[in-house]
């Protein structure tokens, strides 16, 4: 799989493009405050979301664990005359930390149902006090449609299995449920994110 991204990402050309994911933006504009700092891109690929984010004055990291994706954000920070931090790490080896993040941002990161819960775990721990966890991804409505995402049910999202995750009943880390839906986008992110998509949006913030 690292191999295929890295070929994926391999090209001149940002195949996510160099513009944000739009809901990422237009909730960023209106709620710039929820924002805490440092921020963490989890899958940043070519870093168009972080590169934004440190376009707005943040402390980002991108990780990812293509490099030649990250090499590419680091020429668009470039580009934009921004700093950000790069990780090279599969997702589901990196040691998070605990109270050590004020944002964690998933865009796009598909991975299978335990890997998921897993990194649902860890993020609750590793963020701080009002820290924040904004994600938008494929639903499985999205093998529906052909403008992008994995083919496979298992790696799509399912707003009920976020909400039920961080509703708190059980858990001493305690989350509110800022935003949570599924909903059909026109997507026009570079040449693979094209078209009518079906996707989950969901962000909470840790009380």
């Amino acid at each position: 799989m690292q191999e295929l991204w890295n070929e994926r990402f391999s090209s001149e050309e940002y195949v996510y493009g160099k513009e944000p994911n739009i809901f990422l933006k237009e909730f960023f504009e209106k709620n710039k405050e929820l924002f805490k700092e440092p921020v963490l891109m989890l899958g940043d690929g070519e870093g168009r979301n972080g590169v934004y984010l440190a376009t707005q004055g943040l402390d980002v990291t991108s990780l990812d664990f293509a490099e030649k994706g990250l090499e590419k954000a680091r020429r668009l920070a470039e580009e934009k005359n921004v700093k950000i931090k790069t990780i090279l790490s599969d997702v589901n080896q990196f040691e998070f930390g605990e109270n050590r993040w004020g944002t964690i941002v998933i865009i796009y990161l598909h991975l299978y149902p335990e890997e998921r819960k897993n990194l649902y775990k860890k993020i609750k721990k590793a963020l701080v006090q009002n820290g924040l966890f904004f994600l938008e991804a494929f639903s499985k409505e999205q093998l529906n449609y052909n403008s992008g995402g994995p083919k496979d049910l298992q790696l799509l999202y399912d707003k009920d299995e976020l909400e039920e995750f961080f509703k708190n009943e059980t858990d001493e880390l305690k989350f509110e449920i800022l935003f949570s839906e599924q909903k059909v986008v026109i997507l026009h992110e570079g040449r693979l994110h094209e078209g009518e998509g079906s996707v989950v949006r969901f962000i909470c913030k840790k009380i």
